[in-house]
């Protein structure tokens, strides 16, 4: 299934760049491409891309800004940011957004598109290397059935498939990750991937 990208970078060797690299893999297509926040919120509305690699630094702008935006709408693309700024304050505010991932510019083309890809089909990616910065609350020892349930959170699994998975019903999934929430010091199920990324039991 060929996936269809936006970027969102104002530089243009480093977007121009991206796009010989994504369009290397048969199965990525950069539909559009966006310099400012305006020009992203734009074009996102109107080609409704399945992902969007977006740098934060924009001319008019934090592609914060754009991120808000872009998820307020119906059925919005997943959004990755890729930015040479991976401080936890950025990272954790990227996230509780909705963003789907956060990758450093200094990742591999190899890591980027299978971020693209897990991220498409509704996962999380957060860089190894940022992961340790986004510390919960605590560390308390999570059960064998919390990490199976991360597990599938992180694969992308809604809250309906995981209950098929584990023989429970959704609403017994949705008290447990509540709990589960709590417990991790997390607001959803993306800080709650990214906290246990940190913590090594998705490793």
């Amino acid at each position: 299934m060929e996936l269809r990208i936006m970027l969102v970078e104002d530089q243009t060797v480093v977007r121009e760049g991206l796009r010989q690299l994504m369009e290397s893999d048969p199965e990525l297509k950069v539909v559009g491409e966006a310099a400012t926040v305006a020009d992203a919120v734009a074009l996102a509305g109107r080609l409704r891309p399945d992902v969007i690699l977006l740098d934060l630094k924009l001319p008019d702008g934090s592609g914060l800004d754009a991120a808000r935006q872009i998820l307020k709408g119906s059925d919005p693309p997943a959004i990755i940011v890729l930015s040479t700024y991976g401080d936890a304050a950025l990272v954790k505010s990227a996230l509780a957004l909705g963003a789907s991932g956060y990758i450093p510019k200094t990742a591999s083309f190899a890591e980027i598109a299978s971020a693209v890809r897990t991220a498409a089909q509704g996962g999380v990616v957060i860089h190894p290397s940022l992961a340790g910065k986004l510390a919960g609350r605590g560390d308390e020892e999570l059960r064998e059935e919390e990490i199976a349930m991360l597990r599938l959170l992180a694969e992308g699994a809604s809250y309906a498939e995981i209950g098929l998975r584990l023989y429970l019903s959704e609403r017994t999934v949705r008290r447990h990750m509540n709990l589960l929430f709590e417990k991790m010091g997390v607001q959803n199920r993306t800080q709650a991937v990214a906290e246990a990324m940190r913590r090594g039991v998705l490793n």
